[in-house]
């Protein structure tokens, strides 16, 4: 059996050169040279650094430290970075319309002739059977579509763009979580300090009490109220060093390290002043802020869809080939078809039209949501910058008081010392300078817990100024 080559020869080398124009054509969106992204940096990374972090060991962490952490070893990232590659798959399964399609198999079957047994042996015809073979393959390839699949394929990169932002706006996030965290345990710490040294003033006050009142000098209420002071300012540092705990408990978390706490953080409550206009803010995140880029990419993704929805009326043309070649007695036939179509694939002008209705409905869905979050992101911006400034000035207003509060605090220790002062006057003056420092350190918290924030809401981080408005000294703290 001679089998007719040139056609299949013929077929094959089409469909070669045809599938390799669509996969330049397909995939031409990935020439060039392209840098690796962050998010493809930290996805490598996270793959090769293990979890090395047990309470055995002592770290010291700065806000740095922390951050890049969190980058390596927080679970949601990871999971943000891996439903990239899902929507980047998505780019491909969109231009794999233009590939052949393969299908090959083999058709088995058995015929012949069966003798009625009722007719005497001597008239029954001889029995007899064939096996035939039918192996066949086939190959079909669409050339044109009237950009259909362009129109879905350009979506999906739109979409996958879109996810690329949404890591980067969850990355800011969690670095503006990271940044909040680490400032109250900053916080915390000062807390904890403030209260340590209250204990040890009352400490001092009570024994003074006793004194006086074994010598006569003071009224036994004096020695109450010393003692009561005493134990509610014990209560007080419990209480923060339980926030302290606390507080680097969400630490840990966010940086995705839970279990580990055996950690101190490097820095000190600071304030550093940001130099920054309102008009450049808005400008800057308009230009970077994740979250925006992502809902442009999203509106952009529901053009690209609408488009294709009205190209959906258009017919495919492909071509097409297949060859068969059967084995047996009654199956020695050879076929090869090869050819060119246009064809419609299950054309519903019904369905077609809400198709397009419902592209229609989404495209103006996310346009309108762009702009509410054009619309958020410029009030963000303008509510936390106001907030910033006013944060700055009540640090100011604060170190005042605190530096009132503290000349205050000791002058009446000084007279009670004296055995000139009273008890009550002692304790309003020691609530006085416990409330001024911790107003102090609140200031400070939310100065730099604001100015986190208003760089989330930027998308990039703020550059602190040289001049320095405040300085904290150690005294201070």
């Amino acid at each position: 059996m001679k089998i007719n080559k040139k056609y299949i020869i013929a077929l094959l080398l089409c469909i070669f050169v045809l599938s390799n124009a669509n996969m330049s054509y397909a995939f031409s969106f990935r020439h060039g040279k392209r840098t690796q992204s962050v998010s493809a940096k930290i996805k490598s990374n996270s793959k090769q650094v293990e979890n090395t972090y047990t309470n055995e060991t002592h770290s010291i962490f700065s806000l740095k430290d922390c951050i890049e952490i969190a980058m390596l070893h927080n679970p949601a990232i990871r999971a943000s970075l891996y439903n990239e590659d899902v929507y980047k798959s998505k780019i491909g399964q969109a231009w794999s319309g233009y590939f052949p399609q393969i299908a090959a198999g083999i058709d088995v079957s058995r015929s012949g002739n069966k003798y009625n047994k009722e007719i005497p042996p001597y008239n029954r015809r001889s029995v007899y059977s064939t096996m035939g073979y039918v192996p066949s393959i086939s190959a079909d390839m669409m050339i044109f579509d009237f950009g259909k699949t362009k129109a879905t394929a350009d979506m999906a990169k739109r979409m996958y763009e879109a996810t690329q932002e949404d890591t980067k706006e969850y990355i800011n996030n969690v670095i503006y979580r990271i940044k909040t965290a680490y400032y109250n345990i900053l916080f915390a710490q000062a807390q904890v300090k403030v209260y340590e040294d209250t204990v040890n003033d009352y400490q001092l006050q009570q024994k003074q009490a006793t004194g006086f009142y074994t010598y006569g000098v003071k009224p036994k209420i004096d020695v109450i109220t010393a003692e009561y002071n005493l134990g509610k300012a014990k209560l007080n540092l419990v209480k923060a060093k339980n926030v302290l705990e606390v507080a680097q408990i969400e630490l840990s978390k966010i940086m995705g390290i839970p279990e580990y706490t055996n950690y101190e953080l490097s820095d000190q409550m600071h304030f550093n002043k940001y130099e920054i206009s309102v008009d450049d803010a808005v400008n800057k995140a308009f230009e970077v802020r994740p979250e925006l880029l992502s809902a442009a990419k999203n509106l952009e993704a529901s053009k690209m869809n609408l488009r294709a929805a009205r190209r959906e009326f258009t017919p495919n043309i492909g071509i097409y080939g297949s060859y068969g070649n059967g084995l047996g007695n009654e199956y020695n036939v050879q076929s090869t078809q090869v050819g060119v179509g246009l064809n419609y694939t299950s054309l519903n002008l019904a369905l077609l039209k809400k198709q397009v209705d419902e592209a229609k409905a989404s495209y103006e869905m996310n346009k309108a949501l762009y702009e509410d979050t054009r619309d958020n992101v410029y009030f963000n911006i303008k509510k936390n910058y106001l907030e910033l400034e006013t944060a700055s000035e009540a640090i100011v207003i604060a170190k005042l008081a605190l530096e009132q509060a503290k000349e205050q605090y000791r002058q009446v220790t000084g007279r009670y010392k004296a055995g000139v002062g009273n008890a009550i006057e002692l304790k309003d003056g020691e609530n006085t300078y416990l409330n001024a420092r911790l107003d102090f350190y609140n200031a400070v918290l939310n100065y730099n817990i604001t100015a986190a924030s208003l760089e989330k809401e930027i998308g990039v981080p703020l550059e602190p100024s040289d001049k320095k408005v405040l300085e904290i000294t150690s005294d201070d703290l």
